[in-house]
């Protein structure tokens, strides 16, 4: 789900967005979400494309590595529905492939 954080679309999780919340909520003595302000750049899918180093004085890296994560997480979701399409293409294939054998066994009976 598209979620807004340090004003650019972030495509998480309910789960990872909770996580967010809770982190901001821990931090509020630093800023609570300011501290993931400039941090990641993302495309218009909510897709982060890079990771910026910190630029505050205050530097959490629980933060970071909550992001470093995010970025993990939603590359991992993008190469595993890449596969599960490819791999639902093949099993199309193949079933379209066992049926032309088939057919062909029986014509050479």
């Amino acid at each position: 789900m598209i979620r807004i954080i340090d004003n650019k679309k972030v495509d998480i999780t309910d789960d990872e967005f909770k996580i967010y919340n809770n982190l901001c909520k821990s931090y509020e003595v630093h800023g609570g979400s300011v501290l993931f302000e400039d941090l990641f750049e993302s495309d218009d899918n909510g897709i982060i494309l890079f990771i910026k180093p910190p630029s505050k004085n205050f530097i959490s890296y629980e933060i970071t590595f909550f992001i470093i994560s995010i970025f993990q997480h939603q590359h991992t979701r993008i190469m595993y529905n890449t596969i599960k399409e490819l791999s639902d293409k093949v099993d199309q294939k193949m079933i379209v492939l066992d049926e032309k054998i088939r057919l062909l066994d029986e014509k050479l009976k």
